[in-house]
């Protein structure tokens, strides 16, 4: 395209400020006369055609009228636009509506362990049950040397507050306490109960403030083979038993269960499906064998209902039954003491030596420890309480039988 000459230019357009917005046309007609004379004339071309072919000389910017036919598709309502949930708004479920699973924590002495592992085998694979043991040995709330159980208690539900608690706690427990006053207290006086009965309480307190909602179970010992533990465990049992009373808890009597028809101990039972008699005590007369511990654990099974219950389980089941058809008799007197029956007994003789009684001892502990015999142990200190020896008290030992 040839440069524009100087005659070519048109004068310099007046520019004034206009009254009102110029409409689409009369921008391009203004373009068209301030351009140079070929460029000019290029556009006044183009409006023309614009012109002809009806998109220009306004009709583009004619202001439509309130009077204009509508069209068929403004008479439809305005489509609805779904709108999408936002993340804020997705409900989420709070820590108190989900489920968790219900927590069963088995605590206590030696006998403990055998009932605890007869519930954890039969309950394994249990849905919606966590669960957790702690037995110790020897142990009570009369020997915090030997074990703190308030101290261990109260770590273990701090680190899972359970939903339900058995304690079977109180075999080891026939022996002097040592009173919140330091005192000394002794089985056979009357403060021991109420002494006793405080070290239990802090037990279920420990338990409660973890969950207030727990539901805490405590197992008494059954019947004992010595006669003098036996009738210890018997008072231990029934301070137990008031104390739960009490404070709202169950105290499980496993007593019966290990008795025959006569209250007394027994190491064996007979199956009712069967006829057959087998061993539920060991030959030391505290602890249990396999059956026996399948029996105390089959009776606290069917303790355990509300909410307590357990969730269904075959191995249950199977304990439940157990303590059902297991039936205590009377042990049959061996062939030895049969024939020994009526003979004259062997007189105890002294030993000439002297033993000071220490802290938890008995006169079964003490022979068992020097390897002399209880009943020789027994009838040489004829002035010894057997429920109440005191430390530094001294024992005349009998020669060893061969």
């Amino acid at each position: 395209m040839p440069n524009p000459t100087a005659k070519d230019a048109g004068p310099e357009p007046r520019h004034r400020t206009p009254a009102r917005q110029p409409r689409a046309a009369d921008r391009r007609e203004h373009a068209a006369r301030a351009a140079p004379g070929p460029t000019r004339r290029f556009l006044a071309a183009l409006a023309c055609l614009a012109c002809l072919l009806g998109t220009a000389c306004g009709q583009d910017e004619a202001p439509k009228s309130a009077d204009a036919p509508k069209t068929a598709a403004s008479s439809q309502p305005p489509a609805k636009t779904a709108t999408l949930p936002q993340s804020s708004q997705t409900p989420q479920l709070s820590p108190s509506s989900q489920t968790r699973a219900k927590r069963l924590l088995v605590v206590g002495d030696s006998l403990s362990i055998s009932l605890g592992e007869q519930l954890e085998h039969a309950l394994a694979g249990a849905p919606g049950l966590d669960f957790s043991r702690d037995g110790q040995r020897s142990t009570g709330l009369s020997r915090p040397e030997l074990l703190d159980w308030p101290a261990r208690l109260r770590e273990l539900v701090a680190k899972s507050p359970p939903d339900i608690v058995v304690i079977m706690i109180g075999a080891n427990d026939v022996m002097p306490l040592t009173a919140a006053d330091g005192n000394r207290v002794y089985f056979d006086q009357p403060a021991w109960a109420e002494t006793y009965t405080a070290k239990a309480r802090e037990l279920l307190a420990i338990c409660r403030q973890a969950n207030p909602d727990v539901a805490i179970n405590w197992v008494g010992a059954p019947s004992m083979g010595d006669a003098a533990l036996a009738v210890g465990v018997k008072r231990v049992n029934a301070v137990l038993a008031k104390l739960c009373a009490e404070a709202g808890c169950r105290f499980i009597d496993a007593e019966a269960a290990f008795s025959d028809a006569d209250g007394r101990y027994t190491r064996h039972a007979r199956d009712a499906a069967t006829g057959e008699t087998t061993a539920i005590r060991t030959a030391d007369g505290v602890h249990l064998t396999e059956a026996g511990a399948r029996l105390l654990a089959g009776v606290t099974a069917a303790s355990l209902t509300g909410k307590e219950q357990l969730p269904p389980a075959a191995g249950l089941d199977e304990l439940r039954a157990q303590a059902r058809d297991l039936r205590p008799v009377a042990d049959p007197a061996p062939q030895a003491q049969r024939e020994a029956s009526g003979k004259t007994k062997t007189k105890a003789r002294p030993s000439g030596k002297v033993y000071s009684v220490r802290d938890g001892d008995t006169f079964r502990l003490i022979a068992k420890r020097l390897g002399v015999s209880e009943e020789d142990l027994v009838a040489l200190n004829p002035d010894a309480d057997p429920r109440r020896l005191s430390i530094g008290q001294s024992l005349r030992l009998p020669v060893r039988r061969r």
